[in-house]
């Protein structure tokens, strides 16, 4: 039980830097995106494009904890890009169907907006060399 519990702290969650980069990236470029949205429709479009920046986010998360597996073969890194881009792909489905089910006022131009901007700048985490 005490390894479990250090693999949980410790090595099993890090993310490689090429990810937590992306991620960073996806962040700001969602503040920013809800800044001007914020502007333009008040709180609640500010609100809609943290959320929709959000779910890029959380999508990218996800990818980069399920790809992070052992490699032992050239099989084996095909099965874990699969398994990590539809394990991301179900929780962006499940997330965007949550903020649209429990958020009712939600601003859908500024939400989608700043969903695109994120899931498109998903993308640059294999263009930045990792570690």
């Amino acid at each position: 039980m005490g390894v479990r519990l250090a693999m949980v702290g410790g090595a099993a969650w890090r993310i490689d830097r090429a990810y937590r980069l992306t991620m960073l990236w996806q962040t700001i470029a969602t503040f920013a995106v809800a800044l001007l949205a914020g502007v333009l429709a008040g709180g609640t479009g500010f609100v809609s494009a943290v959320l929709g920046g959000g779910i890029g986010v959380a999508g990218m998360w996800v990818f980069a904890l399920v790809s992070k597996r052992r490699l032992a073969d050239s099989g084996n890194v095909v099965r874990i890009a699969l398994r990590a881009e539809a394990s991301k792909v179900a929780v962006v489905v499940l997330l965007l169907w949550l903020a649209f089910a429990t958020y009712r006022d939600m601003a859908v131009v500024a939400f989608f907006g700043a969903f695109m901007v994120s899931v498109l700048l998903s993308g640059i985490a294999f263009a930045v060399s990792g570690d």
